[in-house]
């Protein structure tokens, strides 16, 4: 009887080391949230990061990523990028090809407005693997709790983020990229799946095992390759990480206190919310 009852503790002692090892390797995990931004959209990137802070609890690292019209900038200095020792990233804006800008133009207003958007594409560069999970934000997200839960939820080997067809997931991928150009829309639904559902790049959340050597330069390949996305870079990254890479998975709607995300309120207080797009 003794021994059966050493054997047992012996197991349990085998197991609670097990577990607790398994829980510092997941608190020694690396995280950092992500924001974009060119001077345009510093002022929303501003309160976004504020609000991260005081509202959204968060206190770990924070990289601000900017393309050319920054660099070098005085508003780098702001006082809430130094007290928060923000990380500066920059990477050069993307050249395109005046075909390429053509066919931009023909997206609706205001996206032909916006091909700094492209500069997202940036975000799965091998620059960010010095982390385990990146959290990426959009500047000018209103942040009204705890961002927490949502840092819980990430997945290994998996992006997490919000459908953009929810909540009746009627719209398919297609919709993403202008069928009034039929050459290369038809070439593109040949080659890939676009009735399918896909997601927001509004906000995302990864495991950076997703990032390979290869992994920016095959999402700027097919950006040149099929120039008719409708929403920048929305509908090149969903493509990518749903058809050729496929690791989205919808971010979780809610927990039994809040829900973590969406595009607008749909008639909800905002207070029910971590995050919101846009407050209406």
């Amino acid at each position: 009887m003794i021994s059966i009852l050493r054997i047992k503790s012996v197991g349990f002692l085998v197991l609670f080391k097990l577990f607790c090892i398994t829980s510092f390797l997941e608190s020694c995990e690396s995280q950092c949230v992500v924001f974009v931004s060119n001077q345009k959209y510093f002022p929303r990137f501003l309160e976004s990061l504020e609000q991260l802070v005081t509202k959204g609890n968060y206190h770990g690292d924070i990289c601000l990523v900017i393309g050319d019209d920054l660099l070098s900038n005085k508003l780098l200095r702001h006082r809430l990028l130094i007290r928060n020792h923000v990380i500066i990233k920059h990477f050069p804006d993307l050249p395109f090809s005046q075909v390429f800008l053509e066919f931009a133009k023909q997206a609706p207003h205001p996206f032909n407005e916006k091909l700094f958007q492209y500069h997202k594409l940036y975000l799965f560069d091998t620059y960010f693997k010095q982390w385990d999970t990146i959290f990426y934000i959009d500047s000018g997200m209103k942040i009204y709790r705890d961002i927490q839960p949502i840092l819980n939820a990430k997945k290994q080997n998996k992006l997490l983020a919000h459908s953009d067809a929810y909540p009746s997931y009627e719209w398919k991928l297609g919709i993403q990229f202008n069928a009034n150009f039929p050459e290369i829309f038809s070439e593109l639904s040949r080659t890939y799946n676009l009735d399918i559902d896909y997601f927001q790049t509004t906000t995302m959340l990864y495991d950076t095992n997703i990032i390979q050597k290869d992994t920016f330069q095959n999402l700027y390949n097919l950006t040149l390759r099929y120039p008719i996305s409708r929403t920048n870079d929305q509908g090149i990254i969903a493509l990518y990480f749903t058809n050729i890479v496929s690791v989205w998975e919808q971010l979780p709607i809610r927990n039994e206190e809040t829900f973590f995300y969406d595009l607008i309120r749909r008639g909800r207080e905002k207070e029910s919310f971590i995050m919101i797009k846009y407050d209406f």
